[in-house]
């Protein structure tokens, strides 16, 4: 199963007749805004209906485009296929699916880390993709077999990944799979996926 594929047929059918899909979205990078402690790269905003979703990458597009050119797209490069995910989060809060699409203040890390941490301490834990500063987390364990983890956590570079799709649907009613950060936040969300960005912004 390909995550990123499946989710944009999910949001092409919620707005099948609505004409949404056709209405304009601008994607651009904002040098300003002080990224997710579990990101890294540029801040790619999506900007739809006067809301805005973000989603964190070292490959971002700017551009004007469409909702429905992600519609039957092969969504091919991990370039295209950032962009849809920031896409989705925004479009996915604009009609109230997600409510996290953009990152805390810096100041809210440190409670965070420490909120994530508690969470995990004692569990074997599998990464999908990278996920940043989680070495300065202790209390868990880092496990490189999916079928061992107690939680399986996936970020936003690892969910643009081919392979994520495939450990989502093997392992979703085995493992908790917890999506972090504001990236993931609408791909979380179209498919029902436990979410961690307590103190992200709308």
């Amino acid at each position: 199963m390909d995550i990123v594929i499946e989710s944009v047929k999910k949001l092409e059918t919620l707005l099948e007749h609505s004409g949404c899909s056709d209405s304009g979205v601008r994607l651009d990078v904002d040098p300003d805004t002080v990224n997710c402690r579990y990101e890294r790269g540029a801040c790619m905003i999506a900007e739809f209906g006067e809301k805005r979703g973000v989603f964190t990458t070292f490959d971002p597009i700017r551009a004007c485009t469409k909702i429905s050119f992600m519609f039957g797209a092969p969504l091919d490069t991990q370039q295209v296929r950032g962009a849809a995910s920031a896409i989705v989060n925004v479009a996915a809060g604009f009609f109230c699916f997600a409510r996290t699409l953009n990152p805390c203040a810096g100041s809210s890390h440190d409670a965070c880390g420490k909120d994530l941490a508690a969470g995990l301490v004692g569990k074997q834990v599998f990464i999908v993709g990278t996920i940043h500063s989680l070495e300065s987390l202790t209390g868990m364990c880092i496990t490189t077999n999916p079928s061992a983890a107690d939680v399986i956590l996936i970020g936003g570079e690892g969910l643009i990944e081919q392979s994520a799709g495939d450990i989502i649907e093997q392992y979703t009613k085995k493992t908790r799979i917890l999506c972090i950060g504001p990236s993931t936040a609408g791909i979380a969300r179209l498919n029902e996926l436990e979410h961690w960005c307590p103190y992200g912004m709308s």
